[in-house]
């Protein structure tokens, strides 16, 4: 059991690769731009709740 898994993640691990450049930057770009993303909607969420209860008092 355990070898038949330890056979699995060495065939992965043949399989994987070296991203070329392109590939590289492209994900980089995606990954910054989620997180930009999401710091946004976790700001605007902090703004709201900021401000929200400032102005029902």
């Amino acid at each position: 059991m355990i070898s038949d898994k330890l056979k699995d993640y060495i065939n992965i691990l043949r399989m994987t690769r070296k991203p070329d450049r392109e590939e590289f930057v492209t994900t980089t770009k995606v990954a910054v731009a989620v997180m930009f993303v999401i710091g946004l909607i976790g700001f605007f969420i902090y703004l709201l709740m900021d401000v929200l209860p400032g102005a029902l008092k």
